[in-house]
């Protein structure tokens, strides 16, 4: 929704494109480099520290409504994304709206 739905909304609407912005996480768990598509995995968002912290929900299956529901945020895979470990930094949307 925040990413094809909102965009295509407020294009309808006559709106200026509000770009999402993406705030910079910790991921709690490694994360294995990703290939040629933008990924978006569910996640859910933390405060560990005074810092944000990410973890992606346990499946990312896209037919599952559970996961997405458990979800508060969206962490951002680029194309062609390197692989993370655990603790490095890594963009995340909110799913709030």
């Amino acid at each position: 929704t925040r990413i094809f739905l909102l965009p295509l909304l407020r294009a309808l609407l006559g709106l200026p494109d509000a770009e999402a912005r993406p705030m910079l996480a910790r991921t709690t768990v490694p994360l294995e480099a990703n290939g040629p598509r933008a990924h978006y995995m569910r996640a859910t968002l933390a405060t560990t520290a005074g810092s944000p912290v990410v973890t992606p929900v346990r499946s990312q299956d896209s037919s599952l409504l559970t996961p997405l529901a458990e979800a508060d945020v969206l962490l951002v895979r680029p194309i062609g994304d390197p692989a993370v470990p655990a603790g490095g930094e890594v963009p995340v949307l909110s799913l709030d709206f």
